[in-house]
Formats: structure tokens, C-alpha cells, sequence
């Protein structure tokens, strides 16, 4: 019976929650009750803990969940409400996809077994008020054994995609028996039931269409025993037998394999500059197996400058059979777990921890007190390294790490030489590996075309132009060190932003795109200037959205990391035409469906340029070769220049000779080249720069 069990009130997943709670629970129960999020496969493989128990107890599971509408779906359901049942079933049986990993196929093999038995029912909640996409109800589910005990829990779950192994998850638990806690058990099972028989006036219920019951049974896996993968497939849970191994079904590249061997003959430590798309985070946590190998006893410490970088480091952190501290929120939700494993490690009672975080988090005084004296056989791995040469942030590098790995496709920090010195002589003293997108294109990363395009200052924006740039043509010859004139530096930015918020950007875009409405997988990235008292991103999205009528939305800041995950999600399966993005694709975020990328804002960092090209270039099944269109604003037409003085001609070719260092860069590698660097020969030749 439920009451035999000896259950506490609080589980989380460092608790191992599945062993503690689910399969003891779920091996005394004949009935489970359970309300889960959106209908998604991520957040089925969630709700599949522990049911190869309810299973062979014959046991029932009634599920009730929502499904995740787009916009364009509730506007579809709006027009037609006539289509408002098709739309939802095409929408749930598009949300359940095929995953190979072997986590994840245990767990759904288990769904597909239930529904296959008739022992899983689910019913689906559809808000009446249907532009509303969240979640109005409480997640939670009801156990309950053959002589009617029963227990109640609520539940907090990380349900996003990738985080189904060992999610982070907390639940509150409440038992029929205790009387105190009788009445809460009680309130659950009523509300369960109002929403099972419809009885609420916030939801209407459908029944689990066919077509999407068929889809959960293609997850049925023939002569495959049931199984539990946290216990079956998982490595075993205790602090030992936690450490880095490549797993057998990873091949490391000749090139990673390099990269490993140059960084052990530098003594553990180094910075690998390599493409985005080629494997850092792989190399990086091979590298990190090898050395387990020598020292059979590691910590590792990973840090990231973004929460997104670090949920997607996870991913791959637990297939080389390590599991992940997480320290980025709250530190109540890790400094005492971190104090534990770090205690443990020193007093020699664990070979192994691993804790992952942000560069942020890394830099505050909680955790740098307990990461201080560490000691020996600890390695420390920091991706997009770069962020670290900033001075707050090498201020918190720990000297006594001895095992150091950087990694960066752009390990060169940009007006910022004695950051770049520093941090690469903490890693090591060296570049110890490079592997740049030379190599990479064709090989790793998808062949390109690229196409440059002029635009031309409107004459306001011109004569305003050329009125700074006389300012500056004074300034520049009174003063000894352009960097430490606070006024020459606000008159070059407030110049930079007149060419970042050329109008004529935006006809040049017009233009380009109305011969392609209907294409999808595009990015447009601008500037975070305002034209004409109106945000760049926001022009772009309203002549993208309002004008050539395509389903097109902001990727930025302004949106939850949430609704990041829905849009990247839309964006992939087609429903988005484009992303328009100011900075958050820059690094981390991958979008390897992305086909087509416009460059409005016009940047010289080398970071930014080499960042966005990669993300463009990342392989597709669906995509054979990308496309590049670049936007180069010139301040006058170059007939002009014959009459325009000399100190003010060098001046603007000096910022031309910048803009172009880019264009040639991106034209060398790209597939049409030769006519990319035709097209700005013309400039070249105007402004004598034909060295480029």
C-alpha cells in the first residue's frame, strides 16, 4: 500500500527523485491522475517517469494536457472557427517528432505500451478564449493504490526541449492518511475531475483525436523489454561512478583529435580558436575524458557568458557520462549542493564533480569562496571565451586551476589588446589550435553565395554626414590621442549611427524581399539605431510583416528565454518566415535551418561578423548552400568625390577601408566570389583601396 511507503514532503531531482519517489509510488498504484503542460513529445517523455511500474501492476493512467497553438494557428481557428478541431489535431500530431536518443525512446516505448494496452487515456483542454496560448491550470498529479490511499503532488518541471534527462524537477507531496493533509489530496482529485468531465468555464475537452493516438503507437519499440532509462540506461547515480568518458557512439574528428593533443603538449592548458559549427563543446568535453584517463580523479568547471550556452552545454555534458551541477538562478537551488561535492571531492571521498554556470555567477563572491584553493586535478573549460578578457571578469579567474581549456572562434578581443594578452596568457600563453572557417566551409559547415549591396545616404542624411565629418576632420589634427577625446569619440559614434540607420536600408531590403514572400528559414539582422524616430528591428518587422504580408517576428531581448524557445521552435518547423535580430543570434543560439540572412547593421567587430556567418552556415538537412545578402552604406556617390577636400576623403576612406575589410572577407570564401568582389571593385578603385 501508499502508506507503507516511508514518503517525504519535498523531493527535487538531485535527490534522485525517480528511485525516491516515482517508482516506489507508481509500484503500489492501480490508478495515476496526472495534469501536464503543453502536449509536446519533451513533455510526454517528463510525465513517462516511473510507468514501467503502473504497467505491470495493471494499473490505468488518465492524462489531461493542452496543445502549444501558434499564432498563426489561433488566427486560422479565429477566421474558420468551423476548422477549430482540424487545426488542433494537426497541431498535436505535428508536435510529436522522432528523437533517437535512447533516453528518450525507452520512456516513449513505455506511452506507446499504455496506449497500446488501453491502460493511458488523455483527454485535451482547449481554452474557450483561444488567444490565449499559456497554461491557466496547475500542474500535479494523483497515485492511488487498490485500497483507495492516495497521494497528491505538485509539480515543477523544466520540460523544455533537450532537458528530459534528469530535467530539474521539484514536487510537493500530500497523503489521504495524514488527516491534515487530507483535504489538500481531496481539492486536487475535484479539480482533476471538473477538468476531466468538462465541468470548468475556462476549457473546453476534446477527445484524443485518432490520427494523434496512432502517432504515440508509431513509439512503440517491437522486442524491446520495459524500462526505466534514469536506472536502466542512465550510469549508476553514486558520486564514483560519475566521471567523463566519451561515449562509444561519438567519432572525434581528426581535426578535434589535434586539437586534444596540441592542448595536452602545452600542459593542460590553452585556447582551441576554431569555427562556430565545428565541434568546440565535443572537443572540449573529449579533452576533459582524456585527462580523466591520466588523473582518474577531475573536477570540472564549465562556464558560459549566457543561461542559453549553458542549457545547451547540459545536453551534451550527460552524454559524456557526467552529471551537471547547474548554478546560473537562485543560489538557495545550488550553493549547498555545490558545498557538499566540492567537500566531498577534497577529503578525497568522490574522484568527481562537475559544475557548470554562468560567467556572471562564476564572478560572485558565494562562488568564488567555494571554488577558492580547489587544489590540484581540476580543469577549468570557459566557451566563447572572449567575454572573459573583460577586467571584472579575469578578475575572478582562479590561479590555482591548474588544467585550463578556452574556447572561441574569435579569441581577439576588438579595441581591447591588453584583455586579449591577459586572457590568453591565463589559458596557457597560447593559441594552441586553430581551425577557421577556411577549413570549415564545405567541409563541416554548408557553402555560401554572397551578395553585397550599395546603399546611398538619403541628401538629409548625407548633409547631416558630411556636417560631423567636418567636425571631426578639425578634431582629429588638435588632438594627440583620438581614444581620449571624449568628443572626437561622440561625434565618430554619433557619425557610425548615421550609416547603421541609413533609410535607404530598408528600400534595398523592400526590394529584395518582395520577390520572395513566400520563401521561409530567412534572419534579418539590424542595427539598434532608430529611423526616422522609429526603432530599425521595428521598421524592418512592420514592412516585413505589415506591408509584404510574410509571418515574421523580433528575436531579442524583449522576449522571454520561453518564447525564445517557441520561436526558434516555429521557426524550424516553417511557421516563422523570418527572425529579425539585433544581437541574441549572435552567439550560442543555434538555427542551423536558417537559409538566408540579411545584414542591415553595420558592424566592423570582427566578433559580431564571423559570429553571424556561422550561424548562417551551420549544415541543414534541408538546405544545400546558404545565402548572404550584406548591406555597405557609402556616404555620397562616388562621382562626388572628385570635389570633396582631402582631409575629409581620408577620413571617410579610412571608415570605408573598415567596412570593406568585412566584404572582402566574406567574399574570398563565398561560392560566387569573383563577382561579390566585382561588385566592389568600383568602391575599391574610388577611394584607392584596390589592396583589399
Amino acid at each position: 500500500m501508499l502508506s507503507d511507503l516511508d514518503l517525504r514532503h519535498h523531493y527535487e531531482t538531485n535527490e534522485n527523485i525517480i528511485n525516491e519517489f516515482y517508482l516506489p509510488t507508481l509500484s503500489k498504484a492501480n490508478r495515476y491522475r496526472r495534469v501536464i503542460g503543453h502536449f509536446f513529445t519533451e513533455s510526454l517523455i517528463v510525465a513517462a517517469k516511473g510507468l514501467v511500474n503502473l504497467i505491470s501492476n495493471n494499473g490505468e493512467m488518465l492524462m489531461i494536457t493542452t496543445p502549444r497553438l501558434t499564432d498563426q494557428d489561433i488566427n486560422r481557428i479565429k477566421e474558420n472557427p468551423h476548422l477549430k478541431g482540424s487545426i488542433i489535431s494537426a497541431r498535436l500530431a505535428k508536435d510529436l517528432k522522432q528523437i533517437d536518443d535512447p533516453f528518450a525512446k525507452a520512456r516513449l516505448n513505455t506511452i506507446a505500451r499504455l496506449v497500446e494496452n488501453d491502460q493511458l487515456k488523455i483527454k485535451i483542454v482547449v481554452p474557450k478564449d483561444i488567444s490565449y496560448g499559456g497554461i491557466q491550470y496547475e500542474l500535479f498529479g494523483i497515485v492511488e493504490d487498490q485500497n483507495a490511499n492516495k497521494i497528491s503532488f505538485t509539480s515543477q518541471v523544466n520540460d523544455r526541449a533537450g532537458e528530459y534527462y534528469r530535467n530539474y524537477e521539484t514536487i510537493e507531496v500530500f497523503c489521504s492518511w495524514n488527516a491534515y493533509e487530507e483535504i489538500r489530496v481531496k481539492s486536487k482529485e475535484e479539480y482533476f475531475t471538473h477538468l476531466w468531465t468538462g465541468q470548468t468555464a475556462a476549457y473546453d475537452i476534446m477527445e484524443l483525436p485518432v490520427e494523434v493516438k496512432d502517432k504515440l503507437l508509431s513509439y512503440r519499440i517491437e522486442d524491446q523489454d520495459l524500462m526505466e532509462p534514469e536506472v536502466d540506461l542512465a550510469p549508476h547515480k553514486s558520486c564514483i561512478s560519475n566521471f567523463p568518458i566519451i561515449p562509444s557512439y561519438i567519432q572525434i574528428r581528426e581535426y578535434q583529435q589535434e586539437a586534444i593533443k596540441n592542448w595536452f603538449r602545452n600542459s593542460c592548458q590553452g585556447l582551441l580558436e576554431m569555427a562556430t559549427g565545428t565541434g568546440k563543446t565535443i572537443t572540449a568535453l573529449s579533452a576533459a575524458a582524456k585527462l580523466w584517463e591520466v588523473t582518474n580523479r577531475l573536477g570540472v568547471i564549465i562556464v558560459c557568458p549566457y543561461t542559453h550556452l549553458v542549457d545547451q552545454w547540459v545536453e551534451d555534458i550527460k552524454l559524456f557520462n557526467m552529471s551537471p551541477i547547474f548554478a546560473y538562478q537562485s543560489r538557495n537551488l545550488w550553493e549547498e549542493i555545490l558545498f557538499n561535492e566540492i567537500s566531498a571531492f577534497r577529503a578525497g571521498i568522490t574522484n568527481h564533480f562537475c559544475l557548470i554556470t554562468t560567467n556572471a555567477t562564476f564572478s560572485s563572491n558565494s562562488m568564488q569562496n567555494l571554488l577558492t584553493n580547489l587544489g590540484t586535478d581540476v580543469l577549468f573549460i570557459a566557451d566563447e571565451a572572449h567575454h572573459l578578457g573583460a577586467r571584472k571578469n579575469r578578475e575572478s579567474l582562479l590561479q590555482s586551476i591548474p588544467y585550463r581549456l578556452a574556447l572561441s572562434a574569435t579569441p581577439n578581443r576588438w579595441h581591447d589588446d591588453e584583455g586579449t594578452k591577459e586572457l590568453i596568457n591565463y589559458f596557457g600563453g597560447s593559441i594552441v589550435f586553430q581551425y577557421g572557417l577556411d577549413k570549415a566551409i564545405g567541409n563541416f559547415l554548408t557553402e555560401y553565395y554572397y551578395y553585397p549591396h550599395i546603399v546611398y545616404l538619403d541628401e538629409d542624411e548625407s548633409d547631416y554626414y558630411f556636417e560631423i565629418t567636418k567636425k571631426i576632420a578639425k578634431l582629429f589634427y588638435l588632438t594627440e590621442s583620438v581614444d581620449e577625446n571624449e568628443s572626437l569619440q561622440s561625434l565618430l559614434i554619433e557619425r557610425s549611427r548615421i550609416l547603421s540607420r541609413a533609410r535607404n536600408k530598408l528600400s534595398v531590403l523592400k526590394e529584395l524581399m518582395s520577390q520572395k514572400r513566400d520563401s521561409h528559414f530567412n534572419i534579418v539582422y539590424c542595427g539598434d539605431s532608430q529611423v526616422d524616430g522609429e526603432k530599425q528591428i521595428d521598421a524592418v518587422v512592420n514592412l516585413l510583416g505589415n506591408e509584404l504580408d510574410m509571418n515574421v517576428h523580433t528575436f531579442t531581448s524583449r522576449e522571454d528565454k520561453e518564447e525564445r524557445k517557441q520561436l526558434l521552435q516555429r521557426f524550424e518547423n516553417g511557421d516563422l518566415q523570418a527572425l529579425v535580430a539585433i544581437k541574441c543570434l549572435d552567439e550560442g543560439v543555434d538555427v542551423p535551418a536558417t537559409q538566408t540572412a540579411y545584414i542591415l547593421s553595420s558592424s566592423t567587430n570582427p566578433r559580431e561578423f564571423i559570429q553571424r556567418r556561422g550561424r548562417v552556415l551551420r549544415k541543414h538537412k534541408n538546405k544545400k548552400y546558404s545565402y548572404i545578402h550584406d548591406f555597405i552604406v557609402i556616404p555620397r556617390r562616388l562621382e562626388e568625390l572628385e570635389a570633396v577636400d582631402s582631409s575629409v576623403f581620408n577620413i571617410e576612406r579610412n571608415m570605408i577601408k573598415r567596412e570593406l575589410i568585412r566584404f572582402s572577407e566574406f567574399a574570398d570564401l563565398a561560392i560566387n566570389g569573383p563577382l561579390a568582389h566585382e561588385k566592389l571593385n568600383e568602391i575599391k578603385h574610388s577611394y584607392h583601396l584596390l589592396d583589399i
